[in-house]
């Protein structure tokens, strides 16, 4: 009579099953791969909508105007106090308020396309957004950006009246 031997182990296909299947689920759950061109472009995004927000803040804290000044040609923007006309400071950095995105490493190749206003947005001492001219803004501000390849393309808004900053 024979006697059965006990399995203590797995078979080599088993164990290359086992693998195959890990990977696959591995591959299935594993978010879609996005470029640093792609990564680059939403922290600029990001980057200039908290500087909007931080300049609508300044004027609401010190009830004065502070705005923006954005220059598509540079790839670059400062923030500014109105009616002194000064830089303001940056509160990270304690230095005057410019971002150039040429010199910025987290956002070499991210172009300012256009801005739908004269490249200036102020905000008064209750937060309401007004172009370079002064006047206030009738429809939503458009600031749009994209990679230089050109693929990928996002724009931060600015809600008229209410001076609400998102990106799209």
């Amino acid at each position: 009579m024979k006697s059965k031997r006990s399995a203590n182990g797995f078979t080599l296909i088993e164990l290359v099953m086992l693998i195959v299947i890990i990977g696959i689920v591995a591959l299935a759950s594993m978010p879609k791969a996005i470029t640093s061109q792609a990564v680059r472009l939403e922290a600029a995004c990001q980057k200039i909508a908290t500087d909007l927000r931080y300049t609508q803040e300044m004027a609401l804290a010190q009830q004065v105007r502070f705005g923006i000044s954005i220059d598509p040609v540079n790839e670059a923007y400062f923030v500014y106090r109105v009616n002194v006309g000064t830089v303001a400071r940056d509160p990270q950095t304690r230095n005057n308020f410019n971002v150039s995105f040429v010199t910025l490493n987290e956002f070499k190749g991210i172009d300012i396309v256009s801005t739908s206003f004269s490249n200036k947005i102020e905000f008064d001492s209750v937060g309401a957004p007004y172009d370079g001219n002064g006047v206030i803004l009738s429809s939503q501000g458009v600031i749009t950006l994209q990679a230089q390849a050109g693929t990928y393309s996002r724009t931060v808004r600015i809600e008229a009246k209410t001076g609400k900053v998102s990106v799209q």
